[in-house]
């Protein structure tokens, strides 16, 4: 998060220093990302930017926040809406977010950040289950209140889950789903240009189908085949 000096900034200085973070993080991944890029279309010092930022990482993930994307509450309002359903709710959730991060405003920003995605960056961006989250992140109440939030809205008498721990796992499980989809959407389209959206969608579908079923045929599914 910012140093408090970047609050103590004026507000047209601020909006120099997150319009330069978008041009440079939208042009590059955070890896090859430039300071000096970012300090020269900002139009501040060098040790200016070291009193706002510890470094580009921590500018990558605020701008991130900025954005005022609410991964969490989105995806525990599609829970609620699916009346519980996980598999469901996490439909809901993808169709929602999909057409807005490859195709939206910041498009050029979320193709850099989920195709170069790795631990870490997933840590920092996906919604948290399991252990608190490294900063930038909410405080400890508000987290607990998320994540019981979240566990109350999801019926787990239609899951194949004994307790909150295997919930975890099969949520990380849906989420590194929902992020590859998306980050093998944005490389499709790279490729060709014909690539639609609801093809990324099909796809997670797909996925989201074979987890929820298996993707295994049964004995008598492979009979059935045999005799036709």
């Amino acid at each position: 998060m910012p140093k408090e000096t970047f609050y103590h900034l004026a507000k047209d200085k601020q909006q120099r220093i997150m319009d330069a973070a978008k041009k440079e993080f939208s042009r590059v991944p955070l890896g090859d990302a430039s300071i000096a890029r970012i300090i020269k279309d900002a139009e501040i010092p060098r040790g200016s930017f070291y009193q706002y930022f510890e470094d580009k990482e921590d500018l990558y993930f605020y701008y991130f926040q900025s954005m005022r994307r609410n991964f969490q509450q989105e995806l525990n309002q599609a829970i609620e809406q699916a009346d519980g359903n996980l598999f469901e709710g996490f439909e809901l959730y993808f169709s929602k977010m999909v057409r807005e991060v490859l195709q939206g405003t910041n498009a050029a920003f979320y193709k850099n950040l989920f195709i170069s995605m790795d631990y870490r960056s997933f840590h920092k961006v996906a919604p948290h289950f399991g252990k608190k989250p490294h900063a930038p992140c909410p405080p400890d109440q508000q987290h607990k209140e998320n994540l019981q939030e979240f566990y109350d809205r999801v019926d787990l008498s239609i899951l194949k889950v004994a307790d909150q721990k295997e919930l975890q796992l099969l949520v990380k499980m849906l989420m590194h789903t929902v992020f590859s989809t998306i980050a093998e959407g944005y490389r499709q389209m790279q490729e060709n240009d014909a690539h639609s959206i609801d093809e990324v969608m099909a796809e997670f579908r797909l996925k989201l189908n074979w987890l929820k079923n298996g993707a295994v045929r049964s004995a008598s599914q492979s009979g059935s085949e045999l005799e036709r």
